[in-house]
């Protein structure tokens, strides 16, 4: 019974401290930012692929969302997807 007792504050503890793990994630503003930033902050993008998203947005405007971005050349749903986190707009 000590035993189980001592598991169940243990576990608790432990998951308290995972609760407390907060993990930040530097973003990029990609309506700002030129394209060695975004290269660097953006995982799977490149720089050519970089300067494509500046080249449309010079050309197109601001960025307003994610689905927005996929009307650049070579970016897809999965760099979208794995760079959500990281991208704002404002």
């Amino acid at each position: 019974m000590l035993t189980l007792s001592w598991a169940s504050t243990a576990q608790d503890h432990e998951s308290d401290s995972l609760n407390a793990v907060s993990v930040e994630v530097e973003q990029v503003n990609i309506n700002h930012a030129d394209a060695p930033t975004i290269a660097r902050m953006l995982d799977g993008v490149g720089i050519s692929r970089a300067e494509a998203i500046v080249n449309f947005r010079d050309e197109y405007g601001d960025f307003a969302s994610l689905e927005e971005l996929l009307l650049v050349n070579g970016v897809g749903e999965v760099t979208l997807r794995n760079n959500q986190a990281r991208i704002s707009f404002e």
